[in-house]
């Protein structure tokens, strides 16, 4: 049986004793589980917290190929996460990004090492840092990049369409943003995630650039969704 570790993207209960797992695998992309004795037992054969959204783990799996649902044998976590989900900000963060990763998987499905690195080193390098404001701005800028869609902007443009993902001198139609907007906007695309906390705008900027990136990505990928945690999310900002 093939090995293999693993993005815990979604989870949900199956009958008493039994999860729906779905994970993005480092050799095989996105799979769906059946993880069974997980509830309903003093000594469950799985731990339920191997299951929270994002969790890195390995997997010892079973699936046929066309077949739709595998089964995992043996799974533990590759690495304990030390804030990500005692720190209230950060557990916010990371339900928000499952939801998102749930939608943006389903159409990049197939395996792409690079994206499941940039995933993992991402919420590593979060977890260790003590507090990142931005973390989920620059993230969402970062993912489309391997999904295809990086904002283009030009230093002398005014306009940047969220229709066509490239900056313009006119304003064009559709969904645009520009002035301070744009600036601010700009301010993430060059920037390491080390130099975040470098940014400084208010939480009403920081809300009205991720409803921007919210609206990008819903132009330009067919089967996502506004991820339902959004606001309880936003809240927790202001």
């Amino acid at each position: 049986m093939p090995n293999s570790r693993a993005l815990v993207i979604k989870s949900i209960k199956k009958g008493e004793t039994s999860l729906i797992v779905s994970c993005y695998l480092e050799d095989i992309g996105l799979q769906s589980f059946i993880v069974k004795g997980v509830f309903g037992s003093k000594k469950p054969k799985f731990s339920k917290a191997h299951f929270f959204p994002l969790n890195i783990i390995n997997l010892n799996y079973s699936y046929r190929v066309g077949k739709g649902i595998g089964f995992i044998k043996e799974v533990k976590s590759e690495n304990l996460y030390k804030s990500l989900y005692s720190d209230i900000q950060k557990s916010s963060v990371t339900l928000f990004l499952s939801e998102v990763l749930n939608s943006v998987l389903k159409e990049e499905a197939e395996v792409n090492g690079d994206l499941f690195n940039f995933i993992l080193n991402s919420l590593y390098w979060y977890d260790q840092v003590k507090t990142c404001n931005n973390f989920h701005i620059k993230f969402l800028m970062e993912l489309s990049k391997f999904i295809g869609f990086y904002p283009n902007i030009k230093n002398n443009d005014s306009y940047f369409s969220l229709d066509s993902g490239t900056s313009s001198k006119f304003k064009p139609l559709g969904i645009s943003i520009e002035g301070n907007e744009l600036k601010e906007f700009k301010n993430f695309l060059g920037m390491k995630f080390e130099d975040l906390n470098l940014i400084n705008i208010n939480n009403e900027s920081r809300i009205r650039i991720l409803n921007y990136l919210i609206d990008y990505y819903s132009i330009h990928l067919q089967m996502f969704k506004t991820p339902k945690s959004i606001e309880v999310f936003t809240e927790i900002f202001k």
